[in-house]
């Protein structure tokens, strides 16, 4: 969003295509936007903080023969989800490596063979010209090591990330009358699960059971921010329900235990604060 406003407050024509309640764009509603003089249509696979899936690959489609460039920041969806850039039919598509356990600081842009590009940092020509300075080759390995790693655990049969997320939820569902889900129930991430407490804030609960859980409202990195997430503003739940949203996450050595725990310490402090039980 910031670059995108960036290049408007430079002059660029800026068009944000609403989404629905459960968060989801509509490949129509994306062609419809669409104008003569329209350069690049940029959607992210997976959103950051309700987890709900895009459908790339159908927005690909509307906008086949358009001469329009398709970019999808996949940062949320690599890792947990198979992506594959033919398939989901992108010209570009970014990629950061601590989302699917590479170091921090590390990340990559597939860029299609025939695609314009053009760099924004100049000096040497690194990286085909588009990002000048030394490279960083540890940090470039360990993004290969996790990369297969990632895909070693996508081709396992079953989906351990889905089945602790809905342990988590159900959890949490049979004990917080009420509790509601924030975004697509099918079509979102694997591991992630967006909820809203009733009668509570998000930060308040989460401060109350700091001891065993480690979770945001929101983005990470819009932690510590106290108004309601501008995703959840989107998809147009109230103030309330927004506030007492909480994002949590579950990863591939997330145990059954830990989810007992950490349930257990959020029906607590929710029972602490909601009802003073």
């Amino acid at each position: 969003m910031e670059p995108a406003r960036h290049l408007a407050a430079q002059g660029w024509g800026l068009t944000i295509v609403p989404v629905d309640g459960m968060g989801r764009v509509s490949a129509e509603a994306v062609a419809e936007a669409v104008r003569p003089d329209t350069a690049l249509v940029s959607v992210m696979l997976a959103n950051n903080e309700v987890g709900t899936l895009q459908p790339i690959a159908e927005i690909a489609t509307q906008l086949s023969g358009s001469g329009v460039l398709l970019h999808t920041d996949a940062a949320q969806a690599v890792g947990k989800v198979a992506v594959n850039v033919d398939a989901l039919g992108v010209d570009l598509l970014t990629v950061a490596g601590h989302k699917f356990q590479a170091s921090k600081g590390i990340g990559a842009l597939y860029v299609r063979q025939g695609t314009p590009i053009r760099q924004i940092l100049f000096g040497a020509g690194h990286e085909r010209g588009l990002r000048p300075g030394t490279e960083n080759v540890p940090a470039i390995i360990g993004l290969g090591v996790a990369a297969e790693l990632a895909a070693r655990h996508l081709a396992q049969p079953g989906s351990t990330l889905r089945d602790r997320r809905d342990q988590l939820h159900g959890r949490l569902g049979a004990a917080i009358p009420g509790l509601s889900l924030n975004g697509h129930p099918e079509d979102r991430l694997p591991n992630t699960l967006n909820v809203s407490f009733p009668q509570v804030s998000g930060q308040g609960l989460l401060a109350a059971a700091s001891d065993a859980v480690m979770a945001s409202v929101g983005a990470a990195c819009h932690a510590g921010e106290s108004a309601p997430s501008g995703v959840l503003g989107a998809m147009g739940l109230d103030t309330t329900r927004a506030l007492g949203a909480v994002r949590l996450s579950v990863g591939w050595q997330t145990t059954e235990d830990e989810i007992t725990r950490a349930s257990d310490a959020l029906i607590h402090a929710w029972q602490h604060l909601a009802t003073g039980g």
